[in-house]
């Protein structure tokens, strides 16, 4: 069921999406540039990365003193994980109990249950 071994904080995740957008491998002072509204040190980044190396979800490649680091966790795996999590912990893994709530604060509009009718349709 779960790929992720341990659980990825707020502040990891927030790295990990700098990862996910980037088509280049990263340093620690590229990741701080593109962090949005977020004044973390350098060395407050690379603990996180640390902590991301250990957890097995990025990687990294040594060009002299620099560590470039990228993602081996994908995003698209990531998000099931997370959902799968989401719905075993919140809704005793039912679908049904899922949508049953989604439902009650926010009613669906006819386009969106015609979508999600055909989602659901078994062939």
């Amino acid at each position: 069921m779960s790929v992720i071994k341990q659980t990825i904080t707020d502040a990891e995740y927030e790295i990990m999406c700098v990862l996910w957008n980037s088509d280049e491998l990263l340093t620690v002072a590229d990741i701080i540039k593109k962090l949005d509204n977020n004044d973390w040190s350098a060395s407050t980044v690379a603990t996180f990365m640390a902590r991301l190396l250990k957890k097995e979800v990025i990687s990294c490649e040594r060009k002299g003193k620099v560590n470039y680091y990228y993602p081996v966790l994908k995003q698209s795996e990531y998000a099931i994980d997370e959902t799968e999590n989401l719905l075993a912990k919140m809704f005793k893994g039912s679908i049904k109990n899922l949508v049953a709530t989604l439902y009650e604060n926010k009613k669906p509009s006819k386009e969106e249950v015609a979508d999600l009718k055909k989602m659901f349709e078994l062939e």
